[in-house]
């Protein structure tokens, strides 16, 4: 059965006149009296006023055969798109048009991926939530504005419901903003419970920073990490005056991050410029005498 409604027209999929693998709704020509009759009974028992710049949507449900236009397969034989039981929506100009164009179609998205969980009593729990639970932050990715957000406010969570347990974060960092660095190490100073630091694989530039700013006697590393600090690193663009203004903002930022290394490892300060001059890779043993981190947590290899 096949009706108009407001330039839009519905096909049932147990229409007789347009069987489930028919090509003349779908056929990139528009319809003329060479087709067959039975192409064209329905309709031209239910034709009505068309507009040529009205737009339709041919909802079509059921088993759907379409061959595809170039590119996307050859001329000749072309590619096939199959859908059972699932509704579909051509957007065409008009239906009718010699220049008739299908559209794009679509892929459905299946089952969502799903994500890695914990079984408990109370139901399965997202490892982020088990992690939070238990009083772990992860950082393992380089620090914007975004991270440093989400650890911050991980950081009051944790410290509003419990004042006087601990905080454990994990790090496997290669870096990231200076601002944002600072501003995670400005909460972990400010909130009242203490915040240890592991190293899992790298601790690189503010990473770094971040590791030798947890609690003092509770930083570590595990043995196979490696750590690297260097001086921060800038950008400058735009006007003279606005270059100048950013290299001594650099310089600023340069001279704090030293004086905070020289607070964290009890280093004199002229060591710690040395140090930080260029990229300085440390060994766990290497960073423990510097005096970034407390302890190795030791594994069997």
């Amino acid at each position: 059965m096949s009706s108009m409604y407001g330039g839009s027209a519905f096909l049932s999929a147990g229409s007789s006149c347009f069987s489930s693998k028919s090509q003349a709704l779908l056929a990139p020509a528009p319809f003329s009296a060479s087709r067959p009759a039975s192409s064209l009974s329905c309709s031209a028992a239910n034709a009505a006023p068309r507009a040529a710049s009205s737009s339709r949507i041919v909802a079509v449900s059921g088993s759907m055969e379409m061959g595809m236009p170039a590119p996307y397969g050859a001329a000749a034989s072309g590619l096939s798109s199959r859908s059972y039981g699932v509704p579909q929506q051509l957007d065409t100009t008009d239906l009718y048009d010699s220049n008739l164009s299908r559209g794009a179609i679509e892929a459905k998205k299946g089952n969502p991926p799903v994500m890695p969980a914990v079984m408990t009593p109370g139901g399965p729990l997202d490892l982020s939530s088990v992690l939070f639970r238990n009083r772990i932050i992860f950082v393992g990715q380089p620090v914007n504005s975004q991270v440093a957000q989400q650890v911050i406010s991980q950081l009051v969570t944790l410290a509003t419901i419990d004042e006087d347990a601990d905080i454990l974060m994990y790090l496997n960092c290669p870096g990231g903003s200076t601002y944002s660095v600072l501003a995670i190490y400005d909460c972990m100073s400010w909130i009242k419970p203490k915040v240890g630091t592991v190293c899992f694989g790298v601790a690189a530039s503010q990473g770094a920073l971040l590791l030798a700013g947890g609690e003092k006697g509770m930083r570590y590393s595990m043995p196979n990490a490696r750590i690297m600090i260097h001086q921060p690193q800038s950008g400058c663009g735009g006007h003279v005056e606005d270059v100048r203004r950013q290299v001594n903002e650099a310089v600023q930022s340069r001279h704090k991050i030293d004086k905070m290394y020289a607070a964290f490892t009890g280093q004199p300060l002229e060591k710690v410029q040395q140090y930080t001059e260029r990229d300085r890779f440390l060994s766990v043993s290497e960073a423990m005498e510097f005096g970034l981190i407390d302890g190795v947590l030791e594994t069997e290899y």
